[in-house]
């Protein structure tokens, strides 16, 4: 065989700059495509949107298109350049695909702080879950492009050190410019409350997660100054509430459900018993109703971040969250349920039956002032478990042994249940469901999500009837709050869900609801027990805004002027989340009504301020004036 001569290469190793060139080129372009394949699962619809959004497409490649060169020139191989640009893309156009799949909501900027828990959440996912046929095209495509950027990978004759140099500074120069010029933001710009989905139809995955980020810097609202705030200030002051401590504090337990809500509402199924027959009981007895969460199939971090400040989800940046803010330092500024039991002589426990790693709880919750932090390898009872999670029959003897051990002064207990949390499938519980579900149209392995959901759901009920049959026989006055954190997401695989299967809702994508159905999505149950006859009132519809000022009220605190705020707001609005706004008479609507602007616009500078801002009055809002 004749060695090969200088000039010659092997097949896998093309040198004609023309050949590469034109790969360089087409590369990128095929990273949109592949993109919006696995995005949008189908191969038509893909080039049907790159046709009708071609503005957002050529934004999108020439992004691509620069990083790619910029990476390719710096290692002198097109390979890297591929890899670099195009793998993040596919990632996180999978993991949008799944999330969607799951929870009918895309990738959110704030999801990217969690990239390092990807398996602890992929556990989520339900077992046997598909991930599409565009997925796997867009699999095959991105190798297809590894193996051509392969063949093509070396230059003919790489650049020289200064020359090098020059054409990186102007390569960095160009992207730098088409990320951050006037004429991108335009490009990116949207309508105000823009959720990521809308985004996402509009811009693409990517560019629809840049614009996101890109807005992540709070802009300051036109009516923010110091003089406003301290007019906002001045208000609250003189119509503040000035009350005294109770003689006796009674002790609070607040339990959040994971997924927890009443199935009955659910058209078309049949139970052989009542699935939750502790909480229909004691809510025939005691207060309860509707809530309001601001999520739905999941994010329960971001409940109770927005329980325990009263902070509205709909005034941050629109790419932060509340468990993601990009300041950490604020996590100790903002008002906080816990720092006001804590300063009016209660303990604080936070329990929770899985671990910190989720939501940044390791950093955040100790910010708020709990006294202690307890999870599952904490606990002091013998752990059982149900449905591959620590059982809420677990986690109710872990609150009552930590009731037990507490001081002799009163105790804030905060409680947040796992197992009835998703994945949802056939065969997740190892024991027989205590109660049968069936409906005529689900059958198989979609019988199977339905007998798992309702398995969980009793579990939680039964957890409740344990904890209340305790604290009934308790001789501490104690008021125990419990609600489900969100909906769960009951995915049936592709564009189909339990909910649109047995009519409650009409449609998998939450893009395409309108108010009335949002709210809908977002409603759960809550129920206010307690155990010295005490005639506490609730509102038929309570958020995770307004409950932590009425958990205040029914332990008969004083609340910290911030807590006064949202009482007084709660009369005109109940929650204001991303395109959804529900008004104190639960009428629902996509943005605030105009009567409401005026609230809306200072509540929104009060959080400026105190996340953004110049914290001109937050610390006046938040002292705990009052208690002891």
């Amino acid at each position: 065989m004749e060695p090969l001569q200088p000039h010659q290469s092997r097949w896998y190793r093309r040198t004609d700059p023309q050949g590469r060139a034109l790969l360089a080129l087409l590369l990128p372009l095929a990273g949109v495509y592949l993109c919006q394949l696995v995005t949008l699962q189908e191969p038509a619809a893909a080039w049907a949107w790159m046709g009708s959004h071609a503005g957002a497409a050529g934004y999108t490649y020439l992004v691509l298109l620069l990083a790619q060169l910029l990476v390719t020139t710096l290692t002198d191989s097109l390979l890297c350049g591929q890899l670099l640009t195009l793998l993040p893309c596919l990632l996180l156009s999978v993991a949008s695909h799944l999330k969607q799949a799951v929870n009918g909501v895309p990738l959110l900027v704030s999801d990217l702080a969690m990239a390092g828990q990807a398996g602890q959440v992929a556990g989520f996912l339900r077992p046997g879950m598909e991930l599409g046929e565009g997925t796997w095209g867009g699999i095959a495509l991105a190798a297809l492009l590894f193996l051509a950027a392969f063949v093509w990978s070396r230059p003919a004759r790489p650049l020289d050190g200064r020359r090098r140099l020059g054409v990186l500074g102007l390569l960095a120069a160009l992207l730098a410019w088409v990320l951050l010029s006037p004429a991108s933001a335009v490009l990116l710009a949207g309508e105000e409350g823009e959720s990521q989905s809308m985004r996402n139809d509009r811009l693409g995955l990517l560019a629809g997660l840049y614009s996101a980020a890109r807005e992540s810097a709070m802009a300051e609202p036109d009516s923010y100054s110091e003089d406003g705030m301290n007019r906002i200030l001045l208000q609250l002051r003189a119509e503040a509430e000035q009350s005294a401590e109770p003689a006796v504090k009674p002790n609070v337990v607040l339990v959040v459900s994971e997924s927890f809500f009443d199935p009955t509402r659910l058209p078309g199924v049949s139970f052989s018993a009542d699935p939750v027959p502790n909480f229909h009981t004691l809510a025939e007895a005691f207060p309860s109703g509707v809530f309001l969460s601001n999520t739905y199939a999941g994010g329960t971090g971001n409940v109770e971040m927005e329980l325990f400040t009263g902070i509205p989800s709909a005034f941050l940046g629109a790419g932060e969250s509340l468990t993601g803010l990009g300041d950490t330092s604020a996590y100790r500024r903002v008002p906080s349920l816990a720092r006001v039991f804590g300063a009016a002589g209660y303990e604080t426990l936070f329990v929770h039956s899985y671990n910190d790693e989720l939501y940044d709880r390791a950093r955040n919750i100790p910010a708020l002032g709990f006294d202690q932090i307890i999870y599952q390898d904490d606990f002091l009872v013998d752990k059982t478990y149900a449905g591959g999670y620590v059982s809420d029959d677990t986690l109710a003897d872990e609150l009552i042994a930590r009731f037990e051990a507490k001081g002799d002064g009163p105790v804030f207990l905060y409680g947040l249940t796992m197992e009835n949390h998703q994945p949802y499938f056939g065969g997740k519980f190892n024991t027989p469901a205590p109660v049968a579900a069936s409906a005529d149209n689900l059958s198989g392995e979609e019988a199977g999500v339905l007998d798992a959901l309702v398995h969980g759901l009793t579990d939680a009920d039964a957890a409740l009837g344990k904890l209340t049959d305790y604290f009934a026989q308790a001789e501490e006055p104690t008021i125990l709050v419990f609600l489900g954190d969100h909906l769960p997401g009951l995915s049936l695989g592709g564009d189909d869900t339990l909910y649109t299967r047995l009519g409650y809702a009409s449609s998998a994508d939450t893009g395409s609801w309108d108010a009335e159905e949002l709210k809908r999505m977002h409603s759960t149950d809550f129920l206010v027990w307690n155990n010295f006859g005490a005639e506490l009132e609730a509102p038929a519809e309570v958020s995770c805004t307004g409950l932590g000022t009425y958990l205040l009220g029914w332990a008969g605190l004083p609340k910290p002027l911030y807590f006064q705020w949202v009482s007084a707001a709660m009369e005109e609005m109940t929650l204001y989340r991303e395109r959804l706004f529900v008004a104190a008479d639960g009428t629902p609507s996509h943005t605030p009504p105009e009567n409401c602007e005026p609230l809306v616009a200072a509540w929104r500078n009060i959080v400026y301020d105190m996340l953004y801002g110049e914290q001109y009055i937050t610390g006046q809002l938040t002292e705990q004036t009052g208690l002891s």
